[in-house]
């Protein structure tokens, strides 16, 4: 019985601490590739119109590095640059409690562990 619940004990603690992992490397991956997106994007934007001639032209090559969520004429990207914004600062913000939580879990589980052979 003390090996089923040391068993659980730790599976309690190891599943939140994979999801936690988890959830953290697929938001920076996403948010990587966003901002190397809007980075390019912002390269079209910004070069000479003569850089892309042919249809289309510029609005061409900006969709071509990324399909917008949404087209609303002049503001075609602002869905992605507002989710750029919100990741930045989540990211930035929730590192610290992050690994609070982190520790937190450990500590948890190796408690909840040792009580059951103690």
């Amino acid at each position: 019985m003390k090996i089923i619940l040391a068993v659980c004990t730790a599976l309690g603690g190891a599943l939140p601490l994979v999801a936690l992992v988890w959830g953290w490397l697929l938001t920076r991956r996403d948010f990587r590739k966003l901002v190397a997106d809007l980075d390019a994007i912002d390269a079209v934007i910004h070069a000479p119109d003569t850089d892309y001639p042919g249809p289309g032209g510029k609005s061409a090559a900006m969709e071509e590095i990324r399909t917008p969520e949404a087209n609303w004429g002049r503001i075609t990207y602002t869905f992605e640059w507002v989710q750029r914004m919100i990741l930045k600062q989540a990211l930035e913000d929730l590192t610290g409690p992050a690994w609070l939580a982190l520790v937190g879990l450990i500590v948890g589980t190796t408690a909840g562990v040792w009580s059951i052979w103690a």
